[in-house]
Formats: structure tokens, C-alpha cells, sequence
């Protein structure tokens, strides 16, 4: 692999190698790679296992194994590639091609995204721009009823029942949403505080929205909740 990569790929730096999984999460950790090329079966764990202590994942994936029978399980981790040994020179070319392009398309997105929001610092825009996989969507805060958790991933729920599928995590969007509108009311959602129809109590209690929709509140966020919003009522 490494002499394929040397040949058709002189533009890849290659970071770190090594024969084990426990090395190989070290040298991730360390090295911040944007693409590895993982093993399935490897002394002392195994590739899903070895991704499983690496959340989030902020690299591209691509399996090299001799095992056909991991695929599913590949994909369904988003590795953009399974390469089965030995290996054919056209499928492992055209699969680094397509790891590469994912790697410049994110970093076009990322450009954007931090000149987008150092304008709405600086402007006190209300419009907020989220990156998803064919690009960048730009809506109005406003247009936020919440925004839930879903792995690596955040699904934004919109006035007119519009959803947003986003490829950064929840806690960057608790970072940049203002707090005097938004807040966290659970390790998986993020609620503006506009849309609240009803608090009902429980435990933790759950939020009713105008639309009719709830959602859960954790019961150790109840009281910054409850705190939140009548401060909110007060600015209103």
C-alpha cells in the first residue's frame, strides 16, 4: 500500500504505519491524520473497535482487509472505501481519488463556514450557515424550532416541518447558537426557547412545541431550564 501510494499519489504524506491497533489509536490521537487505511482484524482489536475509541471521527476511513464479509459494517461506520485483499490497483486508485475529494470538499466547506460566521460575529447576523454533504445551507436562526444529536451528525427541525441534516456534531452548534434564545435541555437536543407551547413537569419534564411536538428534558438541566426561560420571558 504504501509503495501504491508513493506511485499514483506522491501529493499523500504518509503521516504513520504500524501493524497493531493499540500503536495505530495512539498515532491518530497524535497525528490527526485525514485518511487511514484500516485492518479489520488486527492484534489485541479490531478496526470497528479501534473507531469506536476514536468518536468522533474526524478523518476519512478506508478498510484494506481480506475479508469480504465486513462491508455492511464498513459503510455503515461512513468508511468512504473497502478495499479486499489482494489488492486491485484500479479499485484502490479510484478510492483514494474519491477519499481525496471528500477531504478538499470539506476543507472548502470549513473555509467557508468560519469566514460565514466570523461575518455574523461581526455583523450580528441572524442567519447561520450549516454544512451539509452537497454544500452549504444558510437559514435564519429564527427558523430553528431545535436540533438534535445524531451521532457525528445534527438534524435541524424548521418552521414549515423542513429538516436539515448537518455533518458537525451538537455541542459546536450549543457554542454558536445565542443563549439567550437557544439551550440545551438534553445530551441530545438543543430547543429555541420561542417555540415553547408548554413546560410540563416530570422528572426532568418534557418541552411542548407550538406545533404540538415534545421532547424530553433531562432532569439535570430542569433548573437552568426553567431558569432560562424566565429570563427569556423577562427580555420579552
Amino acid at each position: 500500500m504504501q509503495g501504491l501510494l508513493n506511485q499514483h499519489f506522491p501529493e499523500i504524506n504518509i503521516v504513520g504505519i504500524t501493524d497493531n491497533a493499540t500503536d495505530g489509536i495512539v498515532l491518530i490521537k497524535e497525528l490527526e491524520p485525514k485518511l487511514i487505511f484500516l485492518d479489520v482484524e488486527m492484534p489485541g482489536t479490531t478496526g470497528f473497535e479501534l473507531l469506536q475509541q476514536l468518536q468522533p471521527i474526524n478523518f476519512e476511513v478506508v478498510f484494506v482487509t481480506a475479508y469480504n464479509h465486513y462491508a455492511l459494517q464498513a459503510f455503515e461506520v461512513n468508511a468512504i472505501g473497502y478495499i479486499t485483499k489482494p489488492i486491485a490497483v484500479d479499485k484502490f486508485k479510484q478510492t483514494v481519488k474519491t477519499a481525496i475529494n471528500r477531504i478538499q470538499e470539506k476543507n472548502i466547506n470549513k473555509n467557508i463556514l468560519q469566514i460565514f460566521e466570523q461575518s455574523q460575529q461581526q455583523h450580528n447576523e441572524t442567519k447561520i450557515a450549516l454544512p451539509t454533504l452537497s454544500g452549504l445551507v444558510f437559514i435564519k436562526q429564527n427558523d430553528i424550532i431545535y436540533c438534535e444529536s445524531n451521532g457525528n451528525y445534527t438534524q435541524f427541525y424548521l418552521k414549515d416541518n423542513k429538516k436539515i441534516l448537518v455533518s458537525r456534531q451538537l455541542g459546536e452548534y450549543e457554542k454558536l447558537l445565542p443563549e439567550i434564545q437557544f439551550i440545551r435541555t438534553h445530551d441530545k437536543y438543543i430547543i429555541n426557547l420561542q417555540y415553547i407551547a408548554e413546560y410540563i413537569k416530570g422528572n426532568g419534564g418534557e418541552i411542548k412545541f407550538d406545533d404540538g411536538n415534545t421532547l424530553p428534558v433531562a432532569a439535570r438541566r430542569k433548573d437552568e431550564l426553567l431558569h432560562r426561560f424566565d429570563k427569556w420571558l423577562k427580555r420579552k
